[in-house]
């Protein structure tokens, strides 16, 4: 079990505990953690999160990031993460 720290997205700042078996983007919503999206395929850049802290795994993209960008929908942590939103 992974530990995400959602640093004040939508107004506020809060803990979720995920297995990492889904995208971050899928543990945000069934978290009722909303942000941007759009594809869900890693093809728009909508969902571009700001990576704070701990390790992710990508499963494709064709958006380029930035260091310390990640796209939720195609993410999956392997560490305890720390997120925000993009500057």
């Amino acid at each position: 079990m992974f530990k995400i720290d959602v640093d004040n997205i939508n107004g506020k700042t809060e803990s979720l505990y995920v297995y990492g078996e889904s995208s971050i983007l899928t543990e945000l919503e069934e978290h009722n953690v909303l942000i941007n999206y759009s594809c869900r395929q890693g093809h728009c850049g909508s969902c571009i999160l700001q990576l704070l802290s701990g390790d992710v795994s990508h499963q494709g993209s064709l958006v380029p990031l930035s260091e310390g960008e990640i796209l939720a929908c195609r993410a999956i942590p392997i560490t305890d993460i720390k997120i925000g939103l993009r500057d």
